[in-house]
């Protein structure tokens, strides 16, 4: 895996791991997260933080078998009853996610399996600010032999980890007439979002592309049921398509446009 160093690789590797080694994450790697998070969480107005060593947090998860050794996490902070910055939490904290993954790391979106009262008292949050949701964090179990894997294999596990939607469902609110006159960069861009995280991995963001004005727009879709992370589970797909086109930048919200540069 080491020349493979680029966001993309990152998108076509990643996947949900809840098995973990009980390897600490060491003082080294800690600062390593943590200047990803910096820069983040200045550009996103969040305060996304590691915190590390508190089994406590996945006590019932960890001896349900749900998850496994599962100690360390992001907890994903930010202003309370603002679904904008919910959505930037998503992008930006993903963002961090793609980077642990090119470390070797594994991570865990996770919103019911930990105890979030026990969570945020290891978190610095505000008056201001609430706990949005955490990331578990560590080495995966096995990650020596994991780390000896190569790209394509990491990439084939992926492939046959998970089912996703379709192109065409991603896309459900363009004809076929429109799919097949869509640029390259734009099926690229749906198809990294098809392989980002989602809440109960109900996948509820869908693409358009406007051939007028040569953009494409993120909806949530309101078939997909009762989303409560609806925002976050958006911000996560539009960076992954925003990787995936290789160039542009998102307006935030529902419906918000893509400009590709």
């Amino acid at each position: 895996m080491a020349e493979h160093t680029q966001l993309i690789d990152a998108v076509n590797i990643r996947t949900a791991v809840r098995a973990y080694d009980d390897e600490p994450i060491d003082d080294d790697m800690a600062r390593q997260i943590d200047m990803t998070l910096d820069p983040l969480n200045l550009i996103g107005g969040l305060d996304l933080q590691l915190v590390r060593d508190q089994p406590k947090v996945f006590a019932e998860a960890n001896a349900s078998g749900h998850l496994t050794n599962a100690a360390n996490y992001l907890a994903v902070v930010g202003p309370k009853d603002d679904e904008e910055a919910r959505e930037r939490a998503g992008f930006y904290t993903e963002r961090a996610v793609l980077a642990a993954t090119l470390r070797g790391l594994g991570t865990l979106w996770v919103a019911g399996s930990w105890d979030r009262a026990e969570a945020a008292r290891h978190c610095r949050i505000r008056n201001s600010e609430e706990l949005y949701l955490g990331v578990v964090i560590g080495h995966p179990e096995h990650h020596v032999e994991r780390m000896a894997k190569s790209y394509e294999e990491l990439a084939e596990f992926q492939r046959t980890h998970r089912p996703t939607k379709t192109f065409e469902q991603f896309t459900a609110g363009m004809s076929a007439e429109a799919r097949e006159a869509a640029p390259a960069w734009f099926r690229a861009g749906v198809e990294a979002a098809m392989k980002a995280p989602s809440a109960m991995n109900r996948q509820p963001v869908t693409f358009t592309y406007d051939a007028d004005d040569d953009t494409a727009a993120a909806h949530i879709d309101p078939a997909a049921g009762d989303e409560h992370w609806a925002s976050n589970d958006l911000g996560i797909a539009k960076l992954h398509f925003q990787i995936g086109a290789g160039q542009g930048q998102w307006a935030w919200g529902d419906g918000g446009l893509f400009l590709h540069r």
